[in-house]
């Protein structure tokens, strides 16, 4: 059976809308963040930070971000809980403490299956000194907005997220279709470049207009139509057939 490419007008983006209002489920009518949904935020930030085991570093403050803190959110949004601290108070090796944060997100996440009003709860350790991205920032700390969010409807370029989608989505089934033929050596070298160039890609859009980048967008459509699981899944099974005996 021949699989046909995806054209690029069925990519369905109506879930980058943005709402006429804060998620109110998560905020009150104040624009104030929900008092019971600050008190579990802020119960799931100390047992995050604890379970860090640098007791010698103490966080700065844990901010929401993300879509929930701003009018895109969607069913697809989770709660992006930051825990700010000094990285380097860690370790003077930036790389050594990046790994160590890294991997204990990573054991945290995958241990954890904690929801807020259905909302997936994501846990990040984030440096000080690091950029904000997002147009939507609020501390759970102190209670108050840092970055407030604009109800002016962003401009997403959505002919060129159509094209960018459709095109690695089309990677990814042709890497799949590897793994089924048994090609296994092939699907790790591609899944290694072609990793590293969305990886690439986002953090390039990112820096340059932010979390409405076309770059940024086409991320979040992989990662809603499950692309990029099928990705990953998809190396991780070539890996141990490859391995095996």
């Amino acid at each position: 059976m021949i699989q046909e490419n995806i054209n690029p007008e069925n990519i369905d983006l109506s879930s980058f809308e943005t709402k006429k209002s804060l998620n109110n489920l998560i905020w009150d009518e104040n624009g104030k963040l929900d008092k019971k949904v600050r008190t579990k935020l802020l119960k799931i930030a100390d047992d995050f930070k604890e379970s860090l085991e640098i007791p010698w570093v103490d966080y700065t403050d844990v901010i929401l971000t993300g879509s929930l803190a701003n009018y895109n959110w969607s069913k697809f949004s989770d709660v992006d809980l930051h825990i700010l601290l000094n990285k380097s108070e860690i370790s003077d090796n930036k790389e050594l403490a990046d790994e160590y944060l890294s991997s204990k997100k990573k054991e945290w996440n995958d241990t954890h299956d904690i929801k807020i009003h259905d909302f997936d709860v994501e846990l990040y350790a984030q440096d000080i000194n690091e950029k904000h991205t997002s147009s939507g920032v609020y501390s759970v700390y102190n209670n108050k907005w840092v970055i407030v969010p604009s109800k002016d409807k962003p401009k997403i370029d959505k002919a060129m997220v159509r094209r960018k989608s459709s095109d690695i989505m089309n990677s990814i089934d042709y890497i799949v279709k590897l793994n089924k033929r048994g090609d296994h050596t092939k699907v790790l070298e591609l899944y290694e470049k072609l990793w590293g160039k969305i990886k690439t890609m986002r953090q390039a859009g990112l820096d340059r207009d932010g979390e409405f980048s076309y770059e940024n967008i086409v991320f979040k459509v992989l990662r809603r139509t499950g692309y990029t699981d099928k990705l990953i899944d998809t190396k991780t099974d070539s890996y141990d057939k490859l391995n095996s005996l």
